[in-house]
C-alpha cells in the first residue's frame, strides 16, 4: 500500500484540511476580538504560533488513532518503522521551527527591530525605550502619486497633511508625527515593520491618481500585528469633489479606530474651512511645499497661501498660515526667518493683518483659541498667551505646536511649575511621537533637575537615533548635565549624519570644544561664522565669556525694534536680560521674576593672560 492511499485511508488528508479551514476561521475571529478586548500585541501572534505548532500534531493524531463504533484506538503501522520515524521528524522539525521562529517573535525587541546604524556612524550607547504601541494610535504614510503624468505629488502630500490635522485633533487618538510618518515615503519595508518602528498599532496608507476631471483617492486602514485591513474605502468622484473626499475620510478614520468622538464632533473636526475647490488646491500647495527641508519653498508656500485667501476670504487656516510666515520672520532664531528684508514694525504689521482675519474667519473655539494665543505671543502678552495656549491644549491636548509654545512661555514666565507639569504631561507623547519629542528635549534641561532632563533625553536619542534635531538637543542636554563623554558619542554620531546635509553644526562643535578644555578649536568655530549669523554667534561668544561682545549683538536686535527676537533669548537658563531696558520694562509689566542667571557647565576655560 502506497503512502497516500494510507493517508486517505486514515482520513489525514480530511483531517488536515479541516484543520486548516477551523484555524483559519480562528485567526479570523481572533484579529476581530483580540483588539476589541485591548489584548497585547503579542498575542494575536501566539494564538497563531499555536495553531500551526497543533496541525503537525493533529496530522499525527489522525494518523495514530482511530475513531471506531467501540471507541478510540490505535492504529497498527503497516508502513514499517521508517514511515513512522519520517512522521516522528516532521514533529521533531515543528520543535525545531518553534524554537527559531516562534520564540524570537515572543522576546523580540525594539532595538532588534529597528534597521541597524550604518557602518560609518557610532551606535548610541543609551538607554532603549519600551515599544508599547497604544492600540488607539496610527501613522498616516504619505499617499502615492499614481496620476498619469505623476505630478499630483503636491496633491498626495496635501491629501496626507490635511488628514494628519484632522486626526490630530482628536483627543484620544495617538498621532505619528508628520516629520516621522513622511520618512517612510516611497518605502519597501512591510507595513508591521513601519509600525514598529513609529510605535503605532495602525497605519494608514493611500493613493492618488488624479486627472483635471476626476479624481480618485484609494485608502486602507491596517493593522500593525497582523496586516488586517480594517477599513478601506475608494473614491473616485468628480475633481470638484476633493473637499469633501479629505473630510469623509478623516471621519471614517476615527470611527474606525473607535475613537470617542461623537458625529458632530466628528464633522467638526474634519471641516478643510472651505468650500472653494481653488482655494482649497492652493492651500495643498502651500501645505505640502512648507514641508520642504529647504527653507526658501517656505516662502513659495506663503504665496500659495496667499493665493488661498484671497480666492476665499473667510478661509481661516490659510489666513493662519500666512500669518506665521510674518511669526517666523521675527523668531531670528528660527530656521525659517531671515528670508524678507522687510523691516520688523512691517512684519509686525502683516502678521497682525493676517491673524486677525484667521480668528474672525475660525469656525470653532479651539481654533480661535490657537490663533489667539499667536497673536497674545508675537504680541509679547505672556501671561495672557500662557492662559490661551493652556485654554487650546485642555481641548487638543496632542497638538506638538502648542505644547512646544507652552514649554517656551513657561520658561520665559520663570513658572517652574508650569513648566514641569507640560514636560511631565507630555512625556508619554514624546516617547511615541517625533514632533511631541522634539518639544520635550528643547525645554527639559532648562527645568531645575538637569540630570532627569539628561536621563530623558538619552531615552529619546535612542528612539530617533538617526534625527539631526534630536541629536543635536541630546547633546545640549547631557552637557548641561555634565557628561562630557556621553556628549562626544552623541556628538560624533550628529557629526556623521550632518555629513553633505548643509546642517550648520558650529554650536554643537563649539559646546563639546569647550566642556573638553579646548579653547582654540571654539574659537575657530567662532571665526568661521558669517557676521550676520547672530544666534550661533551669540551662543559662541557666551561660551567663550566674552560677555560684552555677545551682548552687542542684541542690543543691535533692540535697535531694529525687533523686540520679540530678542524676548527669545528668555528661554536660555545662563541669559542675563538686564542690560537690556526692553527687556527689562517686559519682565516687569508682565510680573516676571526671573532667578540669576547660570554658569554654563560646558563654558570653555579662560584665555591665557599674555605675560
Amino acid at each position: 500500500m502506497t503512502l497516500l492511499a494510507e493517508l486517505k485511508r486514515r482520513k489525514v488528508l480530511k483531517v488536515g484540511g479541516a484543520y486548516v479551514v477551523v484555524a483559519w476561521l480562528a485567526v479570523q475571529v481572533a484579529s476581530i476580538a483580540f483588539p476589541a478586548f485591548e489584548a497585547p500585541p503579542w498575542a494575536l501572534r501566539v494564538f497563531i504560533l499555536m495553531l500551526a505548532l497543533g496541525f503537525p500534531l493533529t496530522l499525527m493524531l489522525a494518523w495514530v488513532l482511530e475513531l471506531t463504533a467501540d471507541g478510540v484506538r490505535v492504529e497498527p503501522a503497516p508502513l514499517g518503522n521508517k514511515r513512522l520515524s519520517g512522521i516522528a521528524g516532521l514533529l521533531a522539525a515543528t520543535a525545531v521551527l518553534w524554537y527559531f521562529v516562534g520564540q524570537p517573535a515572543l522576546r523580540a525587541t525594539p532595538a532588534a527591530a529597528r534597521p541597524a546604524a550604518s557602518a560609518n556612524v557610532v551606535p548610541l550607547a543609551l538607554a532603549p525605550v519600551p515599544d508599547t504601541a497604544p492600540p488607539k494610535s496610527i501613522a498616516v504614510l504619505p499617499f502615492a502619486d499614481f496620476s498619469p503624468g505623476r505630478d499630483q505629488g503636491w496633491f498626495a502630500d496635501g491629501l496626507t497633511d490635511e488628514i494628519l490635522n484632522a486626526l490630530t485633533r482628536t483627543p484620544d487618538l495617538l498621532v505619528s508625527a508628520r516629520t516621522s510618518s513622511f520618512g517612510y515615503k516611497d518605502s519597501k519595508l512591510a507595513i508591521p515593520q513601519i509600525a514598529r518602528e513609529l510605535g503605532v498599532a495602525h497605519v494608514l496608507e493611500g493613493s492618488v491618481r488624479s486627472t483635471p476631471q476626476r479624481v480618485r483617492v484609494t485608502a486602507q486602514l491596517i493593522r500593525a500585528v497582523d496586516g488586517f485591513h480594517v477599513w478601506s474605502q475608494t473614491y473616485d468622484r468628480d475633481a470638484a469633489d476633493v473637499i469633501a473626499i479629505q473630510e469623509d475620510l478623516a471621519r471614517q478614520i476615527a470611527v474606525a479606530m473607535q475613537t470617542s468622538m461623537d458625529p458632530a464632533a466628528l464633522a467638526d473636526m474634519a471641516l478643510v474651512g472651505t468650500r472653494s475647490v481653488e482655494a482649497y488646491q492652493a492651500y495643498m500647495r502651500g501645505v505640502a511645499k512648507e514641508s520642504s527641508p529647504e527653507p526658501s519653498d517656505y516662502t513659495i508656500a506663503y504665496e500659495h497661501y496667499e493665493r488661498a485667501r484671497a480666492l476665499d476670504p473667510a478661509f481661516a487656516a490659510a489666513h493662519a498660515r500666512a500669518a506665521s510666515y510674518w511669526f517666523y520672520q521675527l523668531d531670528t532664531a528660527n530656521t525659517l526667518s531671515g528670508l524678507t528684508d522687510l523691516a520688523p514694525d512691517e512684519i509686525g504689521q502683516r502678521f497682525a493683518e493676517r491673524i486677525a482675519l484667521a480668528i474672525q474667519a475660525a469656525a470653532g473655539r479651539p481654533d480661535r483659541l490657537g490663533y489667539e494665543a499667536m497673536q497674545a505671543a508675537l504680541e509679547l502678552r505672556l501671561q495672557e498667551a500662557k492662559a490661551l495656549y493652556r485654554a487650546f491644549i485642555a481641548q487638543r491636548p496632542g497638538d506638538a505646536t502648542a505644547i512646544a509654545e507652552l514649554l517656551d512661555l513657561a520658561v520665559t514666565t520663570s513658572d517652574q511649575p508650569l513648566l514641569v507639569q507640560t514636560l511631565d504631561a507630555a512625556w508619554p507623547l514624546a516617547q511615541v511621537r517625533l514632533d511631541v519629542a522634539f518639544a520635550h528635549l528643547n525645554y527639559a534641561y532648562r527645568a531645575i533637575d538637569k540630570h532627569r532632563a539628561a536621563d530623558q533625553a538619552s531615552i529619546l536619542g535612542h528612539r530617533w537615533h538617526d534625527h539631526l534635531s534630536v541629536l543635536y538637543q541630546v547633546h545640549r542636554a547631557l552637557l548641561w548635565d555634565r557628561r562630557v563623554d556621553d556628549a562626544a558619542v552623541v556628538l560624533e554620531r550628529y557629526l556623521a549624519l550632518a555629513a553633505g546635509t548643509g546642517e550648520d553644526t558650529s554650536i554643537p562643535r563649539a559646546r563639546q570644544a569647550c566642556a573638553e578644555g579646548r579653547r582654540a578649536d571654539a574659537e575657530a568655530v567662532l571665526a568661521a561664522l558669517p557676521a550676520d549669523a547672530r544666534p550661533a554667534r551669540w551662543h559662541v561668544l557666551t561660551m567663550l565669556g566674552r560677555p560684552a561682545e555677545a551682548l552687542a549683538l542684541l542690543e543691535a536686535e533692540e535697535r531694529d525694534g525687533n523686540l520679540f527676537g530678542v524676548a527669545g533669548y528668555l528661554v536660555y537658563p545662563n541669559f542675563d536680560p538686564t542690560p537690556l531696558p526692553s527687556l527689562v520694562k517686559l519682565l516687569a509689566r508682565e510680573k516676571v521674576v526671573r532667578p540669576p542667571p547660570l554658569a554654563l557647565p560646558f563654558a570653555c576655560p579662560p584665555a591665557p593672560v599674555a605675560p
